[in-house]
């Protein structure tokens, strides 16, 4: 695929106070969306972006420099405004959520953020042909012992549209085509592994949030070289 990129990441299991940070910040990302789409509901968003997102780039890049590796960055590079702006803090602050946000509620979030597509009531899925009740998936992900690694696969609207990639179908198969070069590249036993994913059918840039772990808690790691394949399995195919 062209124009491809794969940000890497995992979420730390934590005591109940890290839980609870999480759980808040990630219904803060979630809520935050509605507030932001009214707060520029009669501003020109193709005018240059303000002050105020200027300097929150400016700190989220500081705290977060593989942003600039973002698709929603060359956009904001190339056109700084306030459409622009405003997709990258988005994108940004969802891409790190695991920093501050609850697993459990992040896989709620994944599943239930606006522009994602629903399978029935929510847009979680794997590679299993049964219906998957979001409670139980959060809370699975939320007490497991062992590291979550979370993955988002993001592409350009007209690359997404011309490769057939702009829809869940087409994720959830490619995800299973190569979900044993994912458990190589993360050291985890194809029989322990396990994956949720949901699709994003954001404007510009429509991408997937993976999330793997084993059913082993002290199975898996994913080095610079493990990272770098999973880019390649996604970006070969």
């Amino acid at each position: 695929m062209s124009q491809l990129i794969v940000t890497s990441r995992y979420l730390k299991n934590g005591n109940q106070k890290n839980k609870t940070k999480r759980r808040n910040y990630t219904k803060y990302i979630a809520t935050r969306e509605t507030v932001e789409i009214r707060s520029q509901k009669f501003v020109d968003r193709n005018a240059n972006a303000t002050k105020n997102q200027e300097q929150l780039i400016n700190n989220l890049i500081n705290d977060f420099p593989e942003s600039k590796r973002y698709l929603e960055y060359e956009d904001y590079e190339r056109e700084p405004t306030i459409e622009n702006a405003g997709e990258l803090i988005s994108t940004i602050v969802e891409r790190n959520a695991d920093v501050v946000g609850n697993r459990q509620n992040f896989v709620g979030y994944m599943a239930m953020r606006p522009g994602v597509e629903k399978r029935g009531s929510h847009g979680l899925f794997n590679e299993k042909n049964e219906p998957i009740i979001l409670n139980q998936a959060a809370n699975e992900i939320a007490e497991h012992k062992g590291n979550v690694w979370s993955h988002v696969v993001s592409l350009r609207r007209e690359d997404a549209v011309r490769l057939g990639f702009d829809n869940s179908d087409a994720w959830r198969e490619l995800v299973k085509r190569h979900i044993s070069d994912i458990a190589k590249a993360q050291n985890i036993p194809l029989c322990n592994l396990k994956w949720y994913a949901a699709y994003h059918d954001t404007t510009h840039h429509p991408h997937i949030h993976l999330l793997v772990y084993s059913t082993n808690p002290k199975q898996g790691f994913l080095t610079k070289a493990g990272i770098d394949k999973v880019r390649s399995v996604f970006a070969n195919d």
